[in-house]
């Protein structure tokens, strides 16, 4: 990225980078308390908020297992191999209507 906007630039102009950062509000909601919610905690709390996650669309069983796996080969999430089954048991009763 830094080549690309390095190329951008007319012979003598420089780039200048600045530090941002925002202010994300509050999240009051947290994980309700059941089994598995030690696991979502360790392993997903880290990037998602407990109000993104119980707002997510009611999904079946072998779809949180497909998220699962993509959170863990797409994005490189550190999920604990141990802690698999407790997250998607977990999201399994989020989503308990699609049972």
């Amino acid at each position: 990225m830094l080549l690309l906007a390095l190329s951008a630039c007319q012979p003598g102009e420089t780039v200048e980078f600045a530090d941002a950062s925002i202010e994300l509000p509050e999240d009051v909601v947290a994980f309700p308390v059941r089994a598995g919610s030690d696991a979502m905690i360790r392993n997903c709390s880290a990037c998602h908020s407990p109000s993104m996650v119980l707002n997510q669309p009611k999904l079946k069983p072998d779809q949180w297992a497909g998220i699962i796996k993509k959170m863990k080969d797409v994005y490189k999430a550190p999920i604990n191999r141990a802690d698999e089954p407790a997250i998607q048991s977990y999201l399994k009763a989020t989503s308990a209507p699609l049972r």
